[in-house]
C-alpha cells in the first residue's frame, strides 16, 4: 500500500519576559465583555480554555476572564498564546484565522482591562460561529469495547502504555469516510490515538478481547491495510473536499492504538475514547494517509536548537495533497515541509513553531499538486535543553521512538490519486 511505501523514506537526510502595562485609564473603554471580549475568546481561546479542555481555566466564565485578563495579555505579548501553529503565509488552511490573534483584538482586550473590565448587557452578546471541536451528527460512532484502565506495569517503558483495540463498524456495504474526529474521554492520559484499517479475515481470537492487547512495539499484525487517522492533543475535526473520501469495505475492521502516559495526578483513570465519522456511498477520489518521516537521528543533550530532516521523492503518480499533520513529542520546537517541483519551483506546505498540546492536521484551502518526480523536503527542530518548559526530566541524548520521552519527526500527509 502507498502508506507502507512512503513510510520507508528515511533516506536523503538534511542537516541537522516582558510585562503588559494595562494601567492607562485616561479614557473610558468603549468595550464590554459581552459585545467585544466574548467573541474574541470564543474564536481564539475557548477551544482549549473551557471546562475539560487542555488549557487552564474556563474562558466562558466572564468573572474568571476578568481575573485572568492581565495574565492573558502577558501570554499574548510573550507569544505563548494563542499557542503556535503553522504560518498561513506559508500555505493557507481551513481555520487559520482562529489560530492567530489579530493585533487589534489584543488591543481591545488591553483597553477593556484598563477601563475596568465592564461586562455590559448580556442581552447585547454577539453571536459567533463556534470553533468545531467535535464532529456534528456523525454517521458512524465507535468506542473502545469497554472502559480501560491503564496499569503502566511495563518496567522497560515506565509511565507509558500502548494498547490496541479492535473496533467493528459492522458495515453491510462499502462506504467512504468524508470527515472524522476523535472522541477523547480522558485527555489527561491520552498521548495519541492512531487508527488503522484491517481485513476482518485477518483477526485472531485474542484480537477481539474487549480489554485490548499490548502493542507498545507494534500493532502486532502484518495485515493492516493502511492508516486512517492520527490524533494528538489540539487536533480538530478533519473534512475532506467534496468528492473525496477514504474507502472502508464491509470486510474491514478498525484497529485503534491508544498511547496512554501517566503522571501522579492521573493514575487510576479509566478511558473509553472513540472516533466519529461522516460517510458517503461514492466518491471521485480515494484519500490515503501517507506518513513521511525519519528514524535515524540523535538529538544531543542540552542542545537548544537541533535540526534534522529528510525528503521523499514521488516515484508513483501525480497526487493531490489535501493536508499535513506535523508530529513530534515534547522536545519539538519548529517544523517545515515544502514541495520541490520538477520545474525547480517550491511550494511551502507547513512551517511554524511547534507545541505538543496544539497539534493540527492543516487542511489546505485548495488541494496542492505533488507531481510524479517532485520531492517533499521536511525538517524538524527540537529543544533538548532545560529552557524547554515541557521537559520534565534532565536533558539526555534522545533518538527515535514512540514513547513520551523519545522523539519523532513525522509528517502525516493526506493525498489522493
Amino acid at each position: 500500500m502507498l502508506w507502507m511505501m512512503i513510510l520507508a523514506c528515511d533516506a536523503d537526510k538534511v542537516g541537522s519576559s516582558d510585562t503588559v502595562d494595562t494601567t492607562d485609564t485616561s479614557a473610558a473603554t468603549p468595550y464590554t465583555y459581552y459585545t467585544d471580549i466574548k467573541p474574541i475568546l470564543e474564536q481564539n481561546c475557548v477551544r482549549c480554555h473551557q471546562d475539560g479542555g487542555l488549557g487552564l481555566g474556563d474562558f466562558t466564565d466572564p468573572e474568571l476572564v476578568i481575573s485572568f485578563a492581565d495574565t492573558m495579555l502577558v501570554a499574548i505579548d510573550e507569544g505563548r498564546m494563542p499557542p503556535p501553529a503553522s504560518d498561513p503565509a506559508c500555505q493557507d488552511y481551513t481555520g487559520s484565522e482562529q489560530l492567530f490573534l489579530d493585533p487589534e483584538d489584543r488591543d481591545i482586550i488591553a483597553d477593556w482591562t484598563a477601563g475596568g473590565s465592564p461586562l455590559g448587557d448580556e442581552a447585547d452578546a454577539v453571536t459567533t460561529e463556534p470553533v468545531e471541536t467535535n464532529l456534528i451528527d456523525p454517521d458512524i460512532t465507535l468506542f473502545l469495547p469497554a472502559a480501560y484502565t491503564p496499569v503502566y506495569k511495563d518496567d522497560e517503558n515506565p509511565g507509558n502504555e500502548y494498547r490496541c483495540f479492535v473496533l467493528d463498524p459492522k458495515l453491510e456495504e462499502t462506504v467512504y469516510l468524508t470527515a472524522m474526529a476523535p472522541i477523547i474521554d480522558q485527555a489527561s492520559i491520552v498521548h495519541h490515538e492512531v487508527l488503522f484499517s484491517m481485513p476482518r479475515s485477518a483477526l485472531s481470537e485474542g484480537d477481539l478481547d474487549p480489554g485490548g492487547y499490548d502493542c507498545i512495539d507494534g500493532i502486532g499484525t502484518e495485515q493492516l491495510d493502511g492508516m486512517i487517522a492520527a490524533w494528538a492533543p489540539g487536533m480538530l475535526p478533519i473534512h475532506f473536499p467534496e468528492g473525496a473520501g477514504m474507502r472502508l469495505t464491509a470486510d474491514d475492521v478498525l484497529v485503534m492504538q491508544m498511547h496512554y502516559y501517566s503522571s501522579p495526578e492521573n493514575l487510576g483513570l479509566s478511558d473509553q475514547s472513540g472516533y466519529a465519522f461522516h460517510t458517503t456511498d461514492s466518491v471521485e477520489k480515494n484519500v490515503y494517509m501517507a506518513p513521511m518521516g525519519i528514524f535515524d537521528f540523535s538529538i544531543p543533550a542540552d542542545e537548544e536548537s537541533y535540526t534534522d530532516g529528510g525528503s521523499f521523492t514521488n516515484s508513483y503518480l501525480d497526487l493531490d495533497v489535501y493536508g499535513m499533520f506535523p508530529h513530534m513529542h515534547v522536545l519539538g520546537s519548529e517544523f517545515k515541509a515544502s514541495i520541490r517541483h520538477t520545474d525547480g519551483t517550491e511550494t511551502c506546505l507547513v512551517e511554524g513553531d511547534y507545541d505538543f498540546n496544539n497539534q493540527m492536521t492543516y487542511q489546505f484551502s485548495q488541494p496542492l499538486t505533488f507531481e510524479q518526480g517532485a520531492e517533499i523536503d521536511f525538517e524538524c527542530t527540537w529543544n533538548n535543553s532545560s529552557s524547554n518548559d515541557e521537559l520534565s526530566w534532565d536533558p539526555e541524548t534522545t533518538g527515535y521512538g514512540e514513547r513520551t520521552n523519545e522523539e519523532m519527526c513525522f509528517f502525516f500527509t493526506l493525498v489522493s490519486f
